[in-house]
């Protein structure tokens, strides 16, 4: 089964059984140290250079977003 297969199983499923299979995704979803390392670095260098000053869950939103992946 491919990616496009499951897309397309999902789109079949009740908007209830939808958000199960989305609270699963979000619950198994683990970032990397790499990443982690990769916003904590982000995050010092808005606050040395005195840049808005985001939150980490707004960073990692935003990151998720130009990943393709969103919460």
């Amino acid at each position: 089964m491919t990616a496009t297969d499951v897309i397309h199983q999902l789109q079949t499923l009740p908007p209830q059984e939808v958000a199960k299979v989305r609270d699963w995704l979000t619950e198994h979803d683990e970032e990397s140290p790499e990443l982690l390392a990769a916003i904590d670095q982000g995050l010092r260098s808005l606050e040395e250079k005195g840049a808005r000053v985001v939150t980490r869950d707004e960073l990692e939103n935003k990151v998720r977003q130009w990943a393709g992946k969103s919460r």
